[in-house]
């Protein structure tokens, strides 16, 4: 069941990607963008990479294409100019599947696609290397992060989980990036809301 979930999960994101792609109406566009980043964070979290999966929520979704779809819900966009450059896109449309099955090809000569069965680390020369130099244990998830805290940390974790670390990360150490990126956020918001009414008026 979970092996079909992550094909549909895969197809789903593909086909959403296509769709971003080659969709007219930006803010149409924008929402299969959005699609392609829950469907992808859905992915990493059944595969067991929560941490990653919850990025691709907070920080795509949450902030980056949600902007997005503001920045173009609030300006005046022709779709009239958008429909008259839809052929210079189609004009390149061989090169691009040109390009995704080379790095298709790339990609499947680094890693092995089993589908409907686990990852093989035996049989995948990449990541015996890793193991074979022990690196494989510093790329793993699941290492305890309590071994890798500072002696002068001002905070005990006991039993920590993925979430948990994004959320210790967030609102401790990277409390005043957080604090920045917020800002940011904000000032451009301030700043399309000026654009439209400078074009308004």
């Amino acid at each position: 069941m979970t092996n079909l979930s992550l094909i549909i999960l895969t197809f789903g994101s593909l086909l959403s990607g296509v769709f971003t792609i080659t969709s007219k109406n930006p803010v149409i566009s924008i929402l299969f963008l959005i699609s392609v980043f829950v469907q992808a964070a859905i992915y990493l979290i059944l595969t067991g990479v929560n941490f990653i999966g919850l990025a691709y929520i907070i920080i795509y979704v949450g902030a980056i294409a949600v902007l997005f779809l503001f920045v173009i819900m609030m300006l005046n966009i022709n779709l009239s100019e958008i429909l008259e450059t839809d052929n210079q896109y189609t004009k390149n449309l061989p090169l691009a599947i040109a390009i995704g099955f080379l790095f298709i090809y790339n990609f499947s000569n680094i890693l092995s696609f089993q589908f409907f069965s686990d990852l093989n680390i035996q049989e995948n020369s990449y990541l015996l290397f890793l193991k074979s130099n022990d690196l494989w244990e510093n790329l793993n998830f699941n290492s305890n992060i309590l071994s890798n805290l500072s002696l002068h940390s001002d905070l005990q974790l006991i039993d920590i989980t993925q979430i948990k670390i994004l959320g210790y990360i967030l609102y401790t150490y990277s409390s005043v990036l957080l604090i920045a990126l917020g800002i940011i956020l904000l000032l451009s918001m301030f700043a399309t809301i000026i654009i439209s009414k400078n074009e308004n008026n």
